[in-house]
């Protein structure tokens, strides 16, 4: 596979020049990769000598195509549908923050994906592929040079599991804060996974400085293994051991994703299960509006607030996220999904 310049950190390209020959220094490397991810081209202002600029200039720093952007006249979002090089699309959404002129970028990691949650869209696309590092980082850097204002979060919560593509986000992340790349905080780029527990141990052990993101939705486990297969790899049990793994090595609240549909996943008896299996750790609570594909619909408002009312009890923050992009039709998948179903064949 060959090399492309989004996927490198300045030590990285400084070692392949040297390889090839070439006197560069990782000085020289990080002033051509900050133009690259400031300008779009990897040509640098401060000298640098003339054939380790043409070798770098000759490499490949191509992005995605854009092939749709729709935007939600209610929340405001922008979810753009790329197109890879062979073909394949998958989705970025762009999303205001509370602060004026900033936005939050929900970044894919996968060709839609293989955890078949039933509430998802994406999941009913199947895996095809995971992405490269430079597919992620080449849509955010697209996205974020259009944006009106500043892009100062990320969170990998768009098409895939981002854990089932561990090594490729993990790399993302880090070039998305390095300071010779996307340039954002490290404790504004979130990570979600459906609950693959080796991956959760790993990232704990690792030590990383990204947000972990741990979508549960249930706490009763064949109410969940209904709602996410994965549930049937790995059992509660051993994703409350991993969560609390995760907590002890971070220090700090574990936030706990959970997908709110009507006259399912809202009594009392969740709220008790969760007290059971993770009443020891310190988490907040994330309740997400689910976007309806037609098999679940949205809560109630007095589903809700009845639902809300019986978490205080834990004793956790809870914060209520809104799901963009519903008014269009534009949830996670929805897109990519159309958009194969109107494909031509080959």
């Amino acid at each position: 596979m060959n090399l492309h310049l989004l996927e490198l950190l300045p030590e990285e390209l400084a070692a392949h020049l040297s390889g090839l020959g070439l006197p560069a220094q990782e000085a020289d490397a990080r002033r051509m990769l900050a133009a690259l991810w400031l300008h779009g081209s990897p040509k640098a202002k401060r000298p640098v000598r003339r054939e380790i600029q043409e070798v770098v200039l000759a490499m490949d720093y191509g992005r995605p195509t854009v092939i749709q952007r729709v935007e939600d006249p209610e929340d405001h979002s922008l979810r753009y549908l790329f197109a890879a090089e062979d073909g394949a699309v998958f989705e970025v959404v762009r999303i205001p923050l509370e602060r004026p002129g900033c936005f939050s970028l929900c970044l894919s990691s996968q060709i839609g994906c293989a955890m078949r949650c039933a509430f998802c869209a994406t999941g009913k696309l199947g895996l095809s592929r995971n992405l490269r590092p430079s597919e992620i980082l080449g849509s955010f850097l697209t996205v974020r040079d259009e944006a009106p204002g500043r892009v100062t979060g990320a969170v990998f919560m768009g098409q895939g599991e981002p854990f089932h593509n561990y090594d490729a986000v993990i790399r993302s992340a880090k070039l998305l804060c390095h300071p010779c790349g996307g340039r954002i905080s490290a404790e504004n780029i979130s990570i979600s996974t459906v609950g693959m527990v080796p991956a959760i141990h790993r990232f704990a052990e690792e030590g990383h400085p990204f947000r972990l993101v741990i979508s549960l939705t249930s706490a009763l486990p064949q109410r969940r293994a209904s709602l996410l297969p994965v549930a049937m790899k790995w059992s509660l049990e051993e994703l409350a051991d991993a969560v609390a793994a995760y907590a002890r090595s971070c220090r700090t609240r574990v936030t706990i994703a959970w997908v709110l549909m009507g006259g399912v996943n809202h009594g009392e008896e969740e709220v008790e299960a969760l007290k059971k299996l993770l009443g020891h750790v310190p988490i907040r609570l994330n309740l997400i509006d689910v976007n309806s594909t037609g098999d679940f619909r949205r809560t109630t408002e007095e589903e809700l607030n009845g639902f809300r009312d019986q978490l205080q009890a834990l004793g956790v923050p809870i914060v209520r996220r809104y799901s963009v992009g519903r008014s269009q039709n534009a949830a996670c998948g929805m897109l990519a999904r159309v958009f194969q179903e109107h494909a031509p064949a080959n």
